[in-house]
């Protein structure tokens, strides 16, 4: 028999830096409503992301020091896997083309509330840009 999931609802701000080759820097930021699941040990934080002209996106993130991934499904499809100081292969589509990405972690940083990843992005050998994302959640209080 499986374990029981333990919920909490959360306030999520999401805030990302990203660096492409010879390009100024960009940043975004976005906030949503989520849940936090604690699944066999494992803490899930799951939201869903607005993204103006385009259908929803349902993401997951694995939350963990050590090994951590980003799961998107909808408007956009991606895994991003990190793991300190590693590099590991990931996927990137957008409608019926899907890309090969490999990511390579720089930092990877979890406390409760607060996960935090640095990481380079390449595809076909190539440096696609530079990434900071730091996502912040709070439980909901009733």
């Amino acid at each position: 028999m499986e374990a029981p999931k333990q919920q909490k609802a959360v306030l999520v701000q999401l805030r990302s830096k990203i660096q492409h080759p010879g390009q100024p820097a960009e940043t975004h930021e976005m906030q949503a409503t989520g849940q936090i699941i604690e699944k066999k040990g494992q803490a899930y934080l799951l939201f869903e992301e607005q993204i103006e002209g385009m259908p929803s996106v349902r993401t997951t993130v694995k939350l963990h020091a050590e090994d951590a991934f980003i799961m998107r499904k909808g408007g956009v499809q991606m895994r991003l896997p990190f793991r300190t100081d590693d590099a590991r292969f990931g996927t990137y589509g957008n409608g019926p083309a899907i890309m090969d990405l490999l990511v390579e972690t720089k930092k990877l940083q979890w406390t409760q509330g607060s996960f935090s990843v640095a990481y380079d992005l390449h595809a076909e050998g190539n440096l696609l840009g530079k990434y900071q994302l730091t996502i912040t959640y709070s439980e909901v209080t009733k």
